[in-house]
């Protein structure tokens, strides 16, 4: 009897999940999309430094400053002493 019981339980657990995702199945997929999406967004500006501001000229302005100083910073250092090679047959 308890075979039986376990049974329809599960047999009636599908059934109520195959209703709701007849019911919910593509406002859940959409809602999903969406999430994925976001962290997609997220993810490319993360690495590409790229900000969806309200103005992209202020973007611009702060990426040419970082520039600038990333050059003069690379000016300064001394690296070491250039060595060059030559083959021997």
């Amino acid at each position: 009897m308890e075979f039986l019981q376990t049974v329809l339980i599960i047999l009636i657990v599908l059934v109520a999940v195959r209703l709701l995702w007849r019911a919910f199945g593509k406002t859940v997929l959409k809602w999903l999309g969406m999430k994925a999406m976001q962290r997609v967004q997220k993810s490319f500006e993360k690495r590409t430094g790229f900000n969806t501001g309200e103005n992209p000229f202020q973007n611009q302005q702060a990426k040419s400053t970082k520039t600038t100083t990333s050059f003069k910073s690379n000016e300064n250092k001394k690296v070491g002493e250039y060595i060059d090679f030559e083959e021997i047959d």
